[in-house]
Parts: structure tokens; C-alpha cells; sequence
């Protein structure tokens, strides 16, 4: 080994280093890729309060504590909705035309399912609305553009859940 020249020994320690580099470098880009903690997921179960059923079609959204939308879900035909979100506070609004709007405040932590039961109350109706035989004046007429415009609203956000907006 005495024999060795000083380049040789130049050429193993820049070998070193360049492996070690290398070996730094893929362990930092596996740390980014990673991202951080595994999302939890919010199960919302939709019922009517009064017959104890699934509610379909209402709109399930996932808001922030500052009340900024982060995600919807649309849930199925057995009244489940589910999301996928990262760890953290998060305030439900479930929307449905028929049925008067519910809030629930929930905490998702990583890797986990946080689950919540919401028993939805029917909207009242108006008094003409309730009555067959009552009289159709221009109040009524009004009232039964306002359920229209209000199944439009509602029809629509179900529309968006789907799609992912």
C-alpha cells in the first residue's frame, strides 16, 4: 500500500463522498414523499328522526374551523358518506332540501375513523302547503316556487358531491 499515489487516495475519499451524497439525498426525498401522518377518515350516517331510515342524496361537507369548504361527500343508499381527510378539527354541515340542516364539530386524528350518527328532522311545511283544500292564492303559488328553487339548490350541491367540488 505504500506504493499508492496520492491520487489514488484523492479518488476513494471523492467515491465516499459521492456515495454518501447520493445515500442522503434518497433518504430526504423518501421523507418528502412520505408526506406525514396517514389521513383519518369522517363516516357520516344519515337518518330521518322520524322513521329512523337512510336519508339519500343530502350533501355531507367537510368544513374547516374557519368555516372555509374542504370536501364533500354525497353518501350511498344505506345513508353513509365517506372522506378521506388529513388529521384534524373539522365542523359537518349535512344539507338536504327536505330536511332541516344539521352542524356537528368532529376531530379526525391520523389512521383513524371518526364516526357520527345525525338524525335529520323533516323541513316544515308551510300551513297552505299542508292543507289539500286549501285555497291556491298568490302566497301559495310563491310557497311552491320556493320548494322549487330550494330542490334546484339542493339537487345541485348533490350534484357537485358527486363530481368531487
Amino acid at each position: 500500500m505504500a506504493g499508492k499515489s496520492f491520487s489514488t487516495v484523492q479518488s476513494m475519499v471523492a467515491l465516499v463522498a459521492g456515495l454518501s451524497s447520493i445515500v442522503g439525498a434518497a433518504y430526504s426525498a423518501v421523507g418528502t414523499f412520505h408526506g406525514g401522518p396517514a389521513p383519518g377518515e369522517i363516516v357520516a350516517i344519515v337518518r330521518d328522526a322520524s322513521t329512523a331510515r337512510p336519508v339519500t342524496g343530502a350533501v355531507v361537507e367537510v368544513l374547516a374551523t374557519d368555516s372555509s369548504l374542504v370536501t364533500t361527500a354525497v353518501q350511498g343508499d344505506d345513508g353513509l358518506a365517506r372522506r378521506s381527510v388529513p388529521p384534524g378539527a373539522y365542523r359537518v354541515r349535512i344539507v338536504h332540501p327536505d330536511f332541516v340542516d344539521a352542524v356537528r364539530d368532529v376531530q379526525v386524528a391520523s389512521a383513524t375513523t371518526a364516526e357520527m350518527r345525525v338524525a335529520l328532522e323533516h323541513r316544515p311545511r308551510p300551513a297552505a302547503a299542508r292543507s289539500e283544500h286549501a285555497p291556491r292564492g298568490r302566497a301559495s303559488v310563491v310557497d311552491d316556487a320556493a320548494d322549487a328553487v330550494g330542490r334546484g339548490v339542493g339537487a345541485g350541491r348533490r350534484l357537485l358531491g358527486r363530481i368531487g367540488f
